[in-house]
């Protein structure tokens, strides 16, 4: 099955679902767990191999740590034994949506699509007002190299999004950093290439209840590096820097256009 046909799947059969769920009554029941039942079901049917639930983390589940291991809501796996989907999945509650639960999710998915080279899926379901309260949050976006906002996660455009891993300059930045100082030796991607995300149906009352999926692909081995944090002064400073190259590329493209005409 193509990428777009199994987010169009993921995305139509999980809202399907949800409304089905809600005129049964069963609304208080909703959360990541209950999204669980028809996901599985929906990659069983959709792809071939066995699906798996709560599949330990290929590589942040380190050995001696204390606590419950980093787990994939769901691994897909061929008839060999090699992974060829990981998936995981976010409820929209009411309360909102953490930008860093978001962000470390797709992290995760990313370090286990690149570890088992394989596909990865995200999905964001919840009603049609939250859902797209999230997506238009001014948290949910960040800044690009040339210092214009762009959102984590789309439904139109490239969706490439830089992490900015190693700067205090977003304001998930902080959490983020507490949870990669558990794991020093993790290669961490700078960028985030999620594409666009698929939504079905696109055109619903606010009320109604929706699921997006969007496939994050591994960043290339120049994108990956270890963590090391920069200090407040020097995120400063390199900001600084950029905005000023940046002005001097302006001014100069600026120049070039008056003296041609």
């Amino acid at each position: 099955m193509k990428e777009k046909e199994l987010r169009v799947a993921l995305s139509e059969g999980v809202s399907s679902w949800l409304r089905f769920e809600h005129h049964a009554g069963r609304e208080e029941l909703f959360s990541e767990r209950y999204l669980a039942l028809p996901i599985g079901q929906i990659l069983q049917h959709c792809l071939t191999g066995k699906v798996f639930a709560e599949d330990q983390h290929p590589t942040l589940a380190t050995t001696g740590k204390v606590g419950r291991p980093p787990q994939l809501d769901f691994v897909v796996k061929n008839s060999a034994g090699k992974v060829t989907l990981v998936v995981e999945s976010k409820w929209a509650a009411n309360a909102g949506v953490s930008i860093v639960d978001v962000i470390w999710d797709c992290i995760r998915l990313e370090l286990a699509a690149n570890y088992y080279n394989c596909e990865a899926v995200f999905i964001l379901a919840g009603t049609r007002e939250r859902v797209d309260a999230v997506l238009k949050s001014k948290s949910f976006s960040t800044t690009n190299s040339r210092l214009e906002r762009t959102n984590i996660l789309e439904l139109h455009g490239s969706g490439k999004s830089s992490v900015k891993i190693n700067s205090f300059e977003n304001g998930y930045a902080v959490r983020l950093h507490k949870i990669f100082r558990n794991y020093p030796n993790i290669l961490w991607p700078s960028e985030l290439n999620c594409g666009s995300g698929t939504q079905i149906p696109n055109a619903s009352t606010a009320n109604s209840y929706t699921a997006v999926v969007w496939h994050i692909s591994p960043a290339s081995k120049q994108k990956r590096r270890p963590f090391q944090p920069l200090s407040e002064d020097d995120t400063k400073a390199r900001r600084k820097k950029t905005i000023a190259a940046i002005r001097k590329k302006l001014a100069a493209k600026a120049q070039a256009k008056r003296q041609s005409k």
